[in-house]
Parts: structure tokens; sequence; C-alpha cells
């Protein structure tokens, strides 16, 4: 789930006793609605199956498991679930209303944390995964977008694909290319939503929390550098480096050099040399803001490496020609493309300061060659110009 500029609800008013507001976050098999409770007026938030995936038995009952596998889980930290839509159409429940946005929008808005508050708040998310692990759940799909960063303690979201057993294909998706979140005009993203998935769930093997241990680690890398790990690669590149290029170093994007040390530990290619639960990450972590690091492992990776890279890579090329997305045209410079989001923020910079706002439905014209990973220049009719999160821009709108 990622949170966004607010987009109009498309499925109606009313779903069985919930008004539903502005669309705050789309993921890969549902959309999340701001919503008032009719009984009571109360603020809450409504999770809807994908209009697209509504006559999917499979996703529908996708969809009840996550409600049913939260209900379940009495953990601070966990997004509430108050009510479930049974046997209606579309399949929905209702959760708690997050107060902020998602680390991944926080990011791609202002940049990286600071490295104490990036601390504070991985650790705190560490700790709410342990309690997840305690009550028998990996969830799977850790990763900043699902993350939602409140003014008490950050919340963890979207347990589409948590349970016990984990396949690459559970979260890559089929054939149809379902490997990744979509955005408003129903395309695929970049590999970035599998950028934080452990070497033993691209290969298809059976996950334990040590693959959770993974993903926060490549989340304390992104909070702090504000980039996934190994960024900007197409979906094979990316499978090689998951395989075969040493963790990332945060220090190289400016944070405290102890950070190294957790960062490698956490994200070690074997689940064995990884810190053996979160609970020994979150401590490390704050250690690390400390000033201290923790021993890196020293193992060798196993002999049988090159077959694991060519499983990685096999899965990667071999999931129905998965390749990079970008949202323009290939043979264009400029292109054309409408704001979907309610408003969008025109800013003088990537991550940079607001200057005006674009509305809901406003056409602009993209300088394709301007592009700066998520964010792209654009041209207004009426001579306004800026930059734009490009996630936001379709060819057209719900």
């Amino acid at each position: 789930m990622s949170s966004v500029d607010g987009v109009p609800a498309d499925p109606g008013p009313t779903i069985r006793g919930y008004r539903l507001g502005l669309l705050i976050g789309r993921g890969g098999m549902g959309e999340v609605y701001s919503a008032t409770r009719l009984a009571d007026g109360a603020p809450c938030a409504v999770k809807v199956l994908r209009p697209d995936l509504a006559g999917q038995p499979d996703y529908r009952r996708r969809l009840r498991d996550e409600a049913e596998r939260v209900s379940g889980l009495n953990a601070e930290g966990v997004v509430k679930v108050h009510e479930v839509g049974e046997d209606d159409d579309p399949v929905w429940f209702a959760m708690d209303l997050a107060p902020g946005p998602d680390l991944q929008t926080r990011l791609d808005e202002r940049g990286p944390l600071e490295p104490d508050a990036a601390a504070r708040l991985i650790a705190e998310v560490a700790d709410t995964v342990a309690a997840v692990h305690r009550a028998g759940v990996v969830h799977r799909d850790l990763k900043p977008a699902n993350v939602l960063v409140g003014p008490e303690r950050p919340l963890v979201a979207d347990f589409g694909v948590a349970q016990p057993l984990a396949t690459v294909r559970a979260t890559l998706g089929s054939a149809s290319g379902d490997w990744s979140a979509s955005t408003p005009d129903g395309s695929s993203a970049h590999a970035g939503t599998v950028a934080y998935m452990a070497p033993e769930q691209w290969r298809g093997e059976r996950t334990t929390g040590r693959a959770d241990v993974y993903a926060l680690g490549g989340t304390l890398y992104a909070a702090l550098t504000g980039e996934p790990p190994f960024p900007d690669r197409s979906l094979p590149e990316l499978a090689y480096a998951v395989a075969m290029s040493p963790a990332p170093a945060p220090s190289g994007h400016g944070a405290p050099v102890a950070f190294d040390a957790v960062v490698a530990r956490a994200m070690a290619k074997d689940p064995a040399d990884r810190f053996p639960d979160a609970t020994a990450f979150a401590a490390a972590v704050r250690a690390a803001a400390r000033g201290e690091s923790p021993a890196v492992p020293t193992r060798r990776l196993p002999r049988r490496r090159p077959l694991a890279i060519a499983a990685v890579l096999a899965v990667a090329l071999g999931a129905a020609g998965l390749v990079w997305w970008s949202p323009w045209s290939a043979d264009d410079d400029s292109a054309h493309r409408v704001v979907c989001a309610r408003d969008l923020s025109l800013r003088d910079r990537p991550k940079g300061t607001p200057v005006d706002r674009l509305d809901h439905g406003v056409e602009v014209e993209v300088d394709r060659s301007r592009d700066e990973g998520p964010w792209s220049y654009v041209h207004t009719s009426d001579g306004r110009q800026g930059w734009v999160l490009n996630q936001w821009l379709g060819a057209s709108c719900p």
C-alpha cells in the first residue's frame, strides 16, 4: 500500500455502513480509501479489492485472508482491522486510518531521514515485526511503502502476501505481470517493489522470519539514503544484484558508518548469516545510532551459489517478459499525460520546494529527457512548469 495525494473514490459513496472519501493508497491487490463509519461518524480506512480483480476468486480469498490474519494480530504497531465484508461484492475490510504518509512517499518528497530519526523509526518497525513473528506470521512484503509514518509510532500495513510459507510466485504475481504495485493508469511500476525481497524468496524457497529481517535491512538503507537497495535496475539486473552484489553501504550516501554493518548483516545472502530475529536487528539499529557496530558475518557463501544465481535469474526472466517499466513511450522525447491525483505538488527540483499544485485531470507535457527516477519535468498549457512525481501521471485517469 502506498499513501498518495487523494483521488476521488470510484467504488461508490458507501459500502455497508461506511461512506468512502478519497483514495489514499493503492497496492497490488487492493485500494484503500479514507472513510467515515456511518454509525458514529468515526474516521477510518476501507480497503477494497481492486475492480479489475473483483471477478477472480483467488484474489477475493486473498483479501479475506489478509483481513483475518491482521484481525488475529494483537500487536502494537499493526494497523487494526475493525470489520470485514465477508460476503460483499466488492470484498472489503475497514481498519484504522493512519494519521501520516507511508515512508516511501516521505522519502520521495523530502529525501532521507536524519540518522537518529531513521534508526528510531526502523527499530520501532522491527519491534512490531518481532511481535508479528511471535504470533506465527511472516509479513513477506516489508518495504517503505508498507510503513505508515505517524506522530506516535510507525504502523506496519499490507499483509496481503503474509503467510507461514512464501513463494516467489506469490510475491511477484502471476505471468500477467502483477509482480509490482500498480500506478493509477494500470501500468506496472519499476522493480523497486521487489527490491526488498530476500534471495530465498526470489528462488521460491520456504521463508522464515529472516526474510523479513533482510527486508528490514533494505528499509533501513532506504530510510538513511532515500534510495532502495540496488536502485535503477531492470528486473533481471536486480535479480543479479540480489544474488551477487554485496549489501549496499549507507555511509556511501553520508550516513554514519556504524549502520553499514547493520545493513550488511541484515541483508546477508544466506539467512543463517543474518540477525537471528527482528529483535536482534532492532537492538543493532539502536546500537548503531549510538556509534556501535555489530559483527559482520564472515561465513563463505555456499558452493552452490552459481546455481542459486541461475535460479533467481530464471525467475526474473521467466515471469512473462518482465522488464524495466517506464511510463513514457520509447520513441518520444516528450509525452502528454494527465494528473491522476486529486492534486499534485509542482516542485522547483526533485524532492524540492512546492511552487504550485496541479489539479486532478490537468494535462501536462512531460520532458522525458529530464527524467530523474520517480521525478519528471512537466509543462502545462498555461505556462506553469516544474517537477512532479511521475507515478501520478497517466494516459488517462479513473
